[in-house]
């Protein structure tokens, strides 16, 4: 028997047992799909614009790992602004979609009348890429499901009220 008593760097021991980051698998997954995208890596986040049923939208991936819990954030936002005038009148469609989502919201910016789809997980397991494809495609759905509604509110004469019919329109339907 042989005794090795051999010094070794302890950086250079440690094994990478957690892969790839959750920014990285975001990465590969919109890579998969050829969407073309910004990446701030300062920031563990990802931005790009996708053209939906009515118009399009701008999405921001957020990103954070720590120590046992990770999370993906995936903001939907649309590219015009709701009028000061129309935003309590918003604010009244907003709190009845989300009160019929289980997963997924909608939120506006008071300030400027920003319009946001909202989705979030947060898991103590790994995020896949089955809950990345899920955390972007809710808010994806629901941008894309409750758009036209929401800017007929906003810039029309349509009524709060009628959010959520005008939301379950056939996709090939049109709320004008």
């Amino acid at each position: 028997m042989t005794d090795k008593s051999e010094v070794i760097k302890v950086e250079g021991a440690v094994a990478d047992t957690q892969g790839r980051s959750l920014l990285e698998r975001v990465v590969d997954y919109l890579a998969d799909k050829e969407w073309t995208f910004t990446r701030f890596e300062d920031k563990d986040c990802l931005v790009f614009t996708l053209r939906l049923r009515d118009g399009s939208v701008r999405v921001f991936v957020d990103t954070w790992e720590g120590a046992g819990w990770s999370r993906i954030l995936v903001l939907t936002t649309y590219p015009t602004f709701v009028p000061e005038h129309r935003r309590a009148v918003v604010c009244e469609a907003i709190t009845r979609i989300n009160y019929v989502n289980i997963f997924g919201s909608f939120e506006m910016d008071m300030n400027d009348g920003e319009l946001r789809a909202r989705a979030v997980l947060e898991s103590d397991l790994r995020i896949g890429e089955e809950m990345i494809d899920r955390a972007i495609r809710k808010s994806l759905d629901l941008a894309d499901q409750y758009q036209a509604a929401l800017l007929s509110i906003a810039f029309g004469n349509a009524s709060a009220d009628d959010v959520l019919e005008m939301g379950e329109r056939p996709e090939e339907g049109s709320v004008q």
